[in-house]
């Protein structure tokens, strides 16, 4: 009978600490804390002498030899364990750590990255002032607004007082103090009856708050100084306002803007690298490159929204899959086999994969639902209206409404596309923390905006799906998921939510039949 292969020791680096009541395996080279239990403590010790194989553990630790594998099978996830695939993670922290990053206000010639899809030119509906924050403001914009009497030219009621609000850290969306312009009825106390900007219209363009003039335009700083350029796609008339203009890149008074703003300050985003994508599994800037590249390449050939979806997480799936692949020989000390432990009773993935949605649905649609119940009791009406239609919208995806029979849009897949090219554009599912989560939650994204779509056009008793109610369905999705307590609940049920919208997401898009899920979801 062939032996099993030894267990690699512990990496030298690695330390046991006690924080906060909990022990953990701290990774200070990959900036990474493991929670451990006393079992996984003791499997620690014994491999920090040198290798091991599964046989001498057993007899060294009196535990069942199922509960032996899995801590070994967590050590190693986590890449604690001196192996290639831990190695090759630890190159991956060193070249990220080489990288030069340059501030964009020292230099007026900042490199700039484009989408040649995207364009936006505005046709002042007013959309962008309705039903969101607008800020934060800086110093210089707050000065530009009170250095003018506009009295004359707003509502009696709006005195300077609510011009500006200033919103206490408690309060705050960032958790910190911040300036934003004052609202009235849900929306800018500086937007007329007539959708326009009083601001605008009575002083110019220059005299508005640099977060208005950037709108829709979003900016991402990548290690290395690049600036990437996208655009927010919370503009109700985006389907209008996309074929209003041409792409930036090639137009000159688009890029002088866009240098202006820069230089004036207009908030950045930040791409830290590397990239966190799964447990123990990290990418430098220049695999997330290529696989951002090869995301953006599917959306451009995709013809229906089910192939959108497929190219958001289809090069995911296949990276993680080669990974796992190229890594299987080295590893197979942290198989079953080796710890002599029996295989588990074959899975009905019919079965678990409808249990997750299930599970699924009652973390979401119920969370969301208990979101909108406090923001109803905090007298937010139009805010607690739109989380209980994402709620709604969620439940009637989980639970499989067909609305086939709609006719669609004729080109609602390009303005899904958008928002997939906008939204990895702009690095976003990168900027996460957790690039797995990330891309989960766009391609909720993808699908949950044509439910809703299809759900206004049935409710209203009509056979065929507007325009507008395709780009207010963007717009919802957009806006909404955003918020910081949609993301802690979404964060909260990563897990099941990567597995239904990444790992089986063909059979929820496309009507395949659900697979075994991947040992890389842990």
């Amino acid at each position: 009978m062939r032996s099993p292969p030894p267990v690699p020791p512990l990496r030298e680096d690695i330390a046991a600490k006690k924080i906060g009541g909990r022990i953990v395996a701290e990774d200070a080279r990959r900036r990474v804390r493991v929670p451990v239990d006393e079992l996984t403590l003791a499997v620690m010790q014994a491999l920090a002498d040198g290798p091991a194989d599964p046989d001498e553990l057993a007899e060294a630790i009196e535990a069942p030899r199922v509960e032996l594998w899995r801590r070994v099978e967590l050590l190693n996830r986590h890449n604690l364990l001196e192996t290639p695939r831990a190695a090759e993670q630890l190159q991956v922290h060193e070249l990220s750590a080489a990288l030069v990053e340059t501030d964009p206000a020292e230099s007026g010639e900042t490199p700039l990255g484009f989408h040649p899809g995207l364009a936006h030119g505005c046709v002042a509906c007013g959309g962008c002032c309705h039903g969101t924050d607008v800020g934060p403001l800086k110093d210089d914009d707050v000065a530009r607004i009170r250095a003018i009497d506009w009295r004359p030219h707003l509502p009696a009621e709006v005195t300077p007082d609510a011009w500006i609000d200033d919103v206490p850290a408690e309060r705050s969306p960032t958790g910190r103090a911040i300036r934003l312009m004052g609202m009235r009825h849900g929306r800018c106390v500086f937007l007329g009856d007539d959708k326009l900007c009083v601001i605008h219209k009575h002083a110019g363009a220059q005299q508005k708050p640099t977060i208005c003039r950037q709108f829709p335009y979003t900016f991402t700083k990548t290690p290395g100084g690049r600036i990437d350029v996208s655009f927010s796609t919370e503009c109700r008339a985006w389907w209008k306002a996309r074929n209003n203009a041409a792409p930036p890149a090639g137009d000159a008074s688009q890029l002088a803007a866009i240098r202006t703003l820069i230089a004036e300050g207009a908030p950045i985003l930040s791409l830290a690298a590397p990239i966190a994508v799964v447990d123990g599994v990290d990418l430098d800037l220049a695999s997330w490159e290529a696989l951002r590249a090869e995301i953006l390449r599917g959306l451009e050939r995709a013809e229906r929204t089910s192939e959108l979806v497929m190219a958001v997480v289809g090069p995911l799936i296949a990276a993680l899959d080669g990974l796992v692949a190229r890594h299987r020989e080295s590893e197979l000390f942290a198989t079953r086999a080796a710890f002599r432990v029996p295989e588990p009773d074959p899975i009905d993935q019919t079965s678990r994969f409808l249990q997750t949605l299930e599970r699924l649905r009652q973390t979401l649609v119920g969370g969301i639902d208990e979101l909108a119940r406090r923001m109803r009791e905090a007298g937010q009406r139009d805010e607690a209206d739109r989380a209980t239609r994402i709620a709604w919208g969620l439940d009637e995806l989980l639970v499989g409404r067909d609305l086939s029979d709609l006719v669609p849009f004729a080109h609602a897949v390009a303005i899904w596309r958008d928002l997939a090219v906008a939204s990895v554009q702009s690095h976003e599912p990168a900027r996460r923390g957790d690039l797995a989560l990330g891309l989960a939650t766009l391609s909720l994204k993808l699908m949950l905006g044509p439910t809703l779509a299809g759900l206004s056009a049935q409710t209203a008793l009509r056979g065929r799906v507007h325009e507008q109610e395709v780009v207010d369905a963007m717009v919802l999705v957009t806006k909404l998921l955003r918020g910081s307590a949609f993301e802690r609940l979404l964060a909260g049920a990563r897990r099941d939510l990567v597995a239904v919208f990444v790992c089986d997401a063909a059979t929820l898009a496309l009507g395949e039949a659900p697979r075994p899920l991947p040992s890389w979801l842990g």
